[in-house]
């Protein structure tokens, strides 16, 4: 219940200060804060002068006759009070004629307001004075002038004058006749208070009636003047023209600049039939001219256009009919503007909106919608992806700018090539598509190989010559399919697979693709639910010192253990991981359980894991390395991270620090599959490693005398370089004995230990 009665206590305070807020808001003054407020403050003083004029008048004259007729002589205060109040009045035409002189609005209100409260104050206590001292007969004639003044305000303005004497005014006189009058009732005092409050409501709603149209008034004289501005300015500089015809259509008013615009003079221009000198485009715009003009109806910004020394010059005309004092159609009458300029400006736009900028060919958004358009109808077409071979690599060993100019280059050649029967599109990068229309099976892969022929040619700019290549992806209409989505993704698998089988070739689609495809479609499915269900699993083969026979570390492989197939090899499942995202996420979920679990192996052997190029590629390796270490508790210096020279060749200096950093974190080094790619001696002067890995290739081939010439080599070198060298692949006992005599200390393959999930023994079994 209290709870109750303190939110009522609360909602009635709110409303309260509402009504307070109310009140101040009616009878404070503001200064103007613009051009409109200002004006209608200049409308309510205006007002105010006129009123204050005729009430003090009325009033003063009264006060004076209804002072006698409430025998005033008999009682000097009533005299006194009725003097006071010709003094206030006498002072309210003093001010009202010192504002027609200095015309200050905000001077005027404000005396105003104190002069006609203390006016209201004085009319308050006269009629007070006229109720105690007055005889009962006078009775109707106080209550008729206790009406009167309680009423007078209703025609004032501004709300703070109005309020400012009806308050005290009305207050005292409501005393007054319930109180103070001779034969008071509550009946009387009723009707007298309700009819006050109606005054009261009554001065709010006149004043806002008034501050409305002044309102509007003022806005309107603003729109007024602004059209006074723009009609002056037009006449003075517009580039528009005015233009006027008679019933006939023919041209009565040509000024200078209409004829301007045309490229005639105005006596040319005179009596010329208007709709027969522009034309346009669109039949239908000038249709539209001729039907308007001849149903006499207006018309607004019409696009049209005239010939001019073979050049178009565009127009927009805007016009409406005019009549005669009869009410009969005497011609037509409007505006005119030479809007070349920026029509040009708008072809160009639009032109840029479905065309690449850099080629000229259409863009994606534009040929695809042109695809869809082709499938619609029951033409057959045939679709030619083209994606440059390399176009990377020449981008960043000679610049953007010889790259840009390469793909003009191949632009040219493709339309060269196809012709203009063929749709050609850059679709973005280094990417085209080509549509041919009646094309079949037959031609489809001798066209593309014509092309790709084309260019293979040698592309020459800034005194360098390359040798692009391409290969092409194709699809075709009706054969393949009628939807041009699948259209699309028919001719990218076809690309796919010309770039699988060698680049610089051309594939066709065959529906085994599409079954293909699907098939990683799944297989990525079913590798994203292995990661995420821990189907994942680590198997750990030894590195073993072959002078003692002790494992000194080991390389996490792994594993995945199918629901249905059993266990899955790396080379079943990493290629689709590498094609996706899903080759960080399996990577990070290597890293973790590698280091959890080598954190809990009796013996404190290292454990080596490999780092694939997408995982630094967001350049986030650094904190999930810090993160694992930390949860597993695994010591940097137990942890051996090894790469291959793809992660060095895809990379940049970003990747470089990355692989710094690595280290400085206090991990190992490693570089996997030495000798295998184009620069491995290259990347030692770029990073330090802890050791190198020669690549199994070498090891199964030892028994030729250059690969172990090689192998030699890299041990001195490993030797000068302070790092350790490991070899691959060693499965047969002769490798191991030629791997001792040559100083090559570690080894790593099955003859010492196949990948286990269990953890790692301290001793190779074939070595014990």
């Amino acid at each position: 219940m209290k709870e109750s009665q303190r939110r009522r206590f609360f909602a009635v305070k709110a409303r309260a200060r509402i009504l307070v807020r109310a009140v101040v808001d009616l009878v404070r003054i503001a200064k103007p804060a613009s051009d409109q407020e200002a004006a209608v403050m200049h409308d309510h003083a205006s007002l105010l002068y006129f009123l204050s004029l005729l009430f003090s008048v009325t009033g003063a004259f009264n006060a004076a006759v209804t002072s006698f007729a409430f025998s005033g002589l008999e009682y000097p205060i009533i005299l006194v009070v009725a003097a006071s109040i010709v003094v206030n009045y006498a002072a309210i035409i003093r001010m009202a004629l010192c504002w027609r002189r200095e015309r200050d609005d905000l001077r005027l209100i404000e005396r105003m307001r104190g002069l006609f409260t203390c006016l209201g104050v004085g009319w308050g206590l006269l009629i007070s004075l006229y109720a105690y001292y007055g005889p009962p007969e006078r009775s109707t004639l106080l209550l008729g002038l206790a009406t009167g003044v309680v009423s007078t305000p209703i025609v004032s303005v501004p709300s703070s004058v109005a309020y400012g004497f009806f308050i005290p005014s009305a207050i005292l006189c409501v005393i007054a006749v319930s109180f103070v009058m001779s034969g008071a009732d509550p009946f009387t005092a009723m009707a007298f208070t309700s009819f006050a409050c109606y005054a009261s409501v009554g001065i709010y709603l006149t004043n806002k009636t008034f501050s409305g149209r002044s309102e509007a008034r003022a806005a309107l004289q603003r729109e007024i003047e602004t059209v006074r501005v723009f009609l002056r300015e037009y006449e003075e500089g517009s580039p528009d023209w005015l233009w006027e015809i008679d019933a006939d259509g023919l041209i009565r008013k040509a000024n200078s600049s209409m004829a301007s615009a045309m490229g005639v003079s105005p006596a040319d221009l005179q009596g010329r039939e208007l709709q027969l000198l522009v034309t346009s485009d669109d039949h239908n715009e000038r249709a539209n001219l001729a039907s308007r003009l001849r149903q006499r109806l207006p018309f607004r910004d019409l696009l049209v256009y005239l010939e001019q020394s073979g050049r178009k010059r565009w127009l927009r005309l805007t016009g409406h009919p005019i009549y005669n004092d009869r009410g009969s159609a005497t011609g037509f009458r409007g505006i005119g503007r030479d809007v070349t300029i920026a029509h040009e400006a708008d072809l160009r736009i639009a032109f840029m909106a479905k065309h690449d900028g850099l080629t000229g060919l259409l863009n994606r958004q534009s040929f695809l919608s042109t695809l869809a358009d082709l499938t619609t109808r029951d033409r057959s077409f045939g679709l030619f992806l083209i994606d440059l071979d390399g176009f990377k690599s020449i981008n960043d060993t000679y610049g953007h700018g010889v790259g840009d100019s390469l793909l003009q280059w191949v632009a040219q050649r493709i339309e060269q090539c196809f012709g203009s029967a063929a749709v050609v599109a850059r679709l973005g990068g280094d990417e085209f598509a080509v549509l041919l229309p009646s094309l079949d099976r037959d031609q489809a892969v001798p066209l593309a190989q014509a092309l790709i022929s084309k260019l293979n040619q040698s592309f020459i700019g800034d005194n360098i010559i390359i040798s692009p290549g391409a290969s092409v992806g194709i699809s075709l209409f009706p054969d393949h399919s009628r939807d041009h989505q699948k259209l699309m993704l028919q001719a990218d698998l076809a690309l796919y697979k010309a770039k699988e089988e060698g680049k610089r070739t051309a594939s066709l689609f065959a529906d085994w693709m599409e079954q293909e495809y699907h098939q990683r479609l799944s297989q990525e499915a079913e590798l994203h639910r292995a990661i995420t269900n821990g189907e994942i699993i680590l198997a750990y083969q030894p590195i073993v010192d072959i002078n003692t026979g002790s494992v000194v570390a080991c390389e996490a492989l792994a594993r995945w253990q199918h629901p249905v197939r059993g266990l899955l090899m790396p080379s079943e499942f990493i290629a689709t991981a590498e094609r996706t995202d899903l080759m960080e996420r399996l990577g990070e979920l290597v890293l973790r359980i590698a280091c959890r679990d080598a954190a809990g192996w009796e013996h404190r052997v290292q454990v080596n894991v490999n780092l694939s190029p997408r995982q630094l590629r967001r350049g986030q390796f650094l904190q999930l390395l810090a993160e694992a270490l930390e949860e597993s508790g695994l010591p940097a210096s137990r942890l051996g991270i090894e790469v291959t020279e793809n992660v060095l060749l895809d990379g940049d200096e970003r990747t470089l620090q990355q692989l710094r950093d690595i280290r400085a974190c206090g991990a190992k080094l490693i570089l996997d599959d030495f000798g295998s790619g184009y620069s491995s001696l290259s990347y030692l002067q770029d990073i330090d490693v802890d050791g190198i890995k020669i690549d199994k290739g070498f090891t199964r081939k030892l028994n030729a005398p250059k690969v172990r010439a090689i192998c030699r080599m890299v041990a001195r070198l490993a030797m000068d370089l302070n790092i350790y060298v490991v070899a691959e692949g060693v499965e047969e006992p002769s490798q191991l004995e030629w791997l001792k005599l040559n100083g090559i200390p570690f080894a790593q393959g099955y003859l010492l230990g196949s990948p286990a999930t269990r953890q790692p023994s301290r001793q190779a079994e074939y070595l014990a």
